[in-house]
């Protein structure tokens, strides 16, 4: 008698876990690897362009305050009626000038602050370049 409680043991464990194998569900597909989105890629920065026109040492054509934003290049295109050259303080850059030649400086303006553009050989101030910090 055990060994028939037995067998039927074993007939209804066999039954059930082949029961088990066709009834579980199939397998699904691997779910998609999460991905952060995309950074969006900053838009370059517009060059600001700058007329200036300097005669006989002075400022007659063009901003006497240059405003911008740090990152943002820069351009200035410069005429004078005398050879002179132009320095810009804290950038440490400057432009020879030949009379009635248009030159240019091109520059990104990295430093923040108040930079003074001058005349270096007629020692004339003529404007100032205002750098706006980036904000993050």
């Amino acid at each position: 008698m055990n060994s028939r409680i037995l067998l039927w043991f074993a007939v209804g464990a066999l039954a059930l876990a082949g029961l088990f194998v066709w009834l579980k569900p199939p397998p699904s597909a691997p779910a998609p690897p999460v991905t952060a989105p995309a950074a969006a890629k900053p838009a370059e920065p517009v060059t600001q362009t700058i007329e200036l026109a300097v005669q006989d040492g002075r400022l007659v054509s063009g901003p006497e305050l240059i405003q911008a934003m740090q990152g943002q290049p820069i351009r200035l295109r410069i005429t004078s009626n005398k050879a002179d050259e132009l320095h810009l303080h804290g950038y440490d850059l400057s432009l020879k000038l030949k009379p009635g030649v248009p030159a240019e400086l091109n520059f990104t303006a990295n430093l923040s602050g108040r930079f003074e553009y001058e005349l270096h050989h007629a020692h004339a101030a003529l404007g100032v370049l205002e750098v706006q910090p980036r904000t993050l």
